[in-house]
């Protein structure tokens, strides 16, 4: 039998779903850059995606733990 596998702690896990959306958010940059968006807007969407995604990739870290799912990773 082997142990289970030690689990993140919630700092780690809020801190993981923070960095996914904030990477998300890059993409509204690159199209708001290229669309030649203000600046005003351009922080206010991109906070606004973090704001908004953060707490979903949270519940999906945590789901995906209590289902014992290993995270995705290209091999």
């Amino acid at each position: 039998m082997s142990t289970p596998a030690a689990q993140p702690s919630k700092g780690r896990l809020w801190l993981n779903s923070f960095i996914m959306a904030l990477a998300s958010s890059l993409g509204y940059l690159i199209v708001a850059l290229l669309g030649q968006h203000q600046t005003l807007v351009i922080v206010i969407a991109m906070s606004a995606i973090v704001v908004v995604l953060t707490p979903i990739f949270y519940w999906v870290n945590v789901r995906r733990i209590r289902l014992g799912a290993a995270p995705r990773r290209d091999s």
